[in-house]
């Protein structure tokens, strides 16, 4: 294998590889070094072996002779062997005196040449094909990395529903064209059958100011004084300042209130974490986000999407500066997406946040970048959550009796565990926050969920694994576990690790981690250990690009609830149906 061979394959595998396997910042750099190195042995191939060519062809018309080196033939005899001098002269492009070769038959010539001539043609143009394949992927890379820049979405219109309570909804809004806004509303239906509301007239919530770009033209706001377990559509108006004071209507979406506090409930909702627009990459002018676009299949009876992390991935493939505005384009990438358009339309969305909204592995506190990741992160996705205390990202709601409380795995941890070291994960201050929670609903809520972007199972026990996620915080993990083995239908729900697994871990609490929604899998790198530690394994999954989870949730039965989790990948029945069912054992929680 030559030189020009070995550059091609590398550079055909690194664009490969980030294009269709991993988006790896470390194979993007390599594809950088890679690509000029076979454009140029590639380049320079095909200019010798065509100019090779022309040489041949300048020697049949002058009907040379080309000896071929063989020790009885007449003209290898000669001084200076002529052969060898013919062919380095050809190699070398030099002047050739054609009066001391004797001329070949006219069909043997014709039949040499033309052999000679074809035969260097044809490695041209398989070269040359070989160039335009590597420049077509090489082409696919920068638009797959350098999308954000040449593409930033700087005209941007978002209006969804973020958290809805059982009397209010809040709604993020990004729009950047100016005029004052107004919000209007009506009910569609209510109770249990959501029967349709009859002539309900549209109310108006009040006109207010657009947003600026001080916050990238985004804002949070929330109806109130709505009335539970209904169904509205509230549309967002824009009156230009023109003579005539034209409204236009700017968009509109869908939610249903959540029943009161305390009264039973029927809640079903979309869980995972992790997502890349347009990866695996596909040519087109408009990226997708695949998951999205699956999880609109069920879109019609889901209630809300509980998000788990790795809404942008800020460090791959590229890391693009540490500015607020490095991160906000991120955000605008995702919801530029016509699937997260769709979606967020009509289904609510609550978030979390993990690492690769700031960096790989972050466990620095609030050292830089997590000033400007924070800010975008709030713009674009935090503000529209639950109320939380202020300056913090931890949150707990409720959906009728069922109970959830969110943490933050990233602001407020130490570094992991190392030599009998003691370390955290949420800090002080929010996991006696936690606790005061748990106590809270131990008997008040009939299920109640624990959000981590990060697993707690051990089973994910690489090098990363071991410092990233739970278990490499196992003191304090200890300490959690300890308290939730005595709450009753406790679930922990968390993603990160782009496979599948569920785990009943060693309080007897199970944890259903689920990713990615729309990203890459590892397919050789690491392995799951099921069953260790005390912990018992339901089911892995590694495989697939497209892996969320869907939860379904029934307290009205008598004191014991039913929770089932539904996994749906692309890769078993295209997502249309669960590719793995479980139901949970509850247990009477008065």
């Amino acid at each position: 294998m030559n030189l020009v061979n070995v550059a091609s394959a590398l550079h055909l595998l690194f664009s490969a590889s980030l294009l269709w396997v991993i988006p790896s910042q470390l194979l993007f750099l390599a594809d950088m070094v890679a690509f000029p190195v076979s454009l140029f042995l590639l380049v320079r191939e095909i200019a010798s072996k065509w100019s090779l060519a022309t040489a041949v062809e300048r020697l049949r018309r002058h009907s040379i002779e080309i000896c071929i080196d063989d020790p009885q033939s007449e003209c290898s005899s000669r001084e200076g062997s002529i052969s060898g001098v013919a062919t380095r002269r050809i190699k070398h492009h030099e002047h050739l005196d054609l009066s001391q070769y004797k001329p070949l038959p006219e069909k043997a010539a014709v039949l040499l040449t033309k052999a000679s001539r074809d035969g260097h043609k044809r490695l041209s143009l398989t070269n040359t094909l070989l160039l335009l394949v590597h420049l077509v992927l090489f082409a696919m890379v920068l638009d797959f990395v350098y999308r954000p820049l040449l593409a930033p979405a700087l005209d941007l219109f978002v209006f969804r529903p973020g958290h809805v309570s059982h009397d209010s909804a809040k709604l993020h809004i990004r729009y950047s064209d100016g005029g004052q806004l107004e919000l209007r509303y009506k009910e569609l239906g209510s109770g249990p059958d959501w029967t349709q509301a009859p002539n309900v007239p549209w109310e108006s919530a009040g006109v207010f100011e657009p947003p600026t770009n001080t916050t990238d033209f985004t804002m949070t706001t929330a109806l109130m004084n709505l009335r539970p377990s209904t169904k509205y559509i509230v549309g967002l108006h824009c009156r230009q300042p023109t003579l005539y004071a034209q409204t236009a209507l700017l968009g509109s979406v869908e939610f249903k209130t959540a029943p009161i506090p305390g009264h039973s409930a029927h809640l079903r909702f979309a869980t995972g974490s992790c997502i890349k627009p347009n990866f695996p990459y596909r040519p087109t002018l408009s990226p997708d986000i695949r998951g999205f676009a699956s999880m609109l299949d069920h879109s019609e009876d889901l209630d809300m999407v509980v998000f788990l992390g790795d809404f942008i991935y800020a460090d791959l493939p590229l890391y693009f500066g540490s500015s607020v505005e490095d991160y906000r384009r991120l955000y605008r990438q995702v919801y530029r997406t016509q699937s997260a358009r769709r979606l967020m339309r009509k289904v609510p969305m609550v978030h979390v946040y993990d690492d690769h909204e700031i960096m790989n592995n972050w466990h620095a506190g609030d050292a830089p970048p997590m000033g400007s990741a924070l800010a975008a992160y709030n713009e674009y996705n935090g503000l529209a959550n639950p109320p939380s205390s202020p300056n913090h990202a931890y949150y707990n709601f409720t959906y009728g009796d069922i109970a959830f409380y969110a943490w933050d795995t990233r602001r407020y941890r130490s570094r992991w565990e190392t030599g009998g070291s003691r370390a955290t994960m949420l800090g002080k201050e929010q996991k006696a926050q936690f606790i005061q929670w748990l106590t809270a609903v131990n008997h008040t809520a009939a299920v109640k969920f624990v959000i981590s972007s990060v697993p707690l199972t051990s089973g994910w026990s690489n090098v990363d694994s071991s410092q990233d996620t739970w278990r490499g915080y196992p003191t304090e993990r200890a300490e959690i576990l300890e308290l939730t083995k005595y709450v009753p239908n406790l679930f922990f729900l968390s993603g990160d690790r782009h496979e599948m697994a569920a785990v009943e871990l060693p309080s007897g609490n199970i944890e259903f981690s689920t990713s990615p929604i729309s990203q890459f899998t590892f397919p050789l790198v690491g392995q799951f250990k099921a069953n260790i530690a005390g912990e018992t394994t339901l089911h892995h999954r590694r495989a697939g690009h497209v892996k969320y989870g869907i939860l379904d949730v029934d307290t009205r039965t008598d004191s014991v609830p039913q929770v089932t989790y539904s996994l749906y990948t692309t890769d078993v029945h295209q997502g249309k149906r669960p590719a793995w069912v479980y139901k949970a054992k509850c247990s009477s929680w008065r």
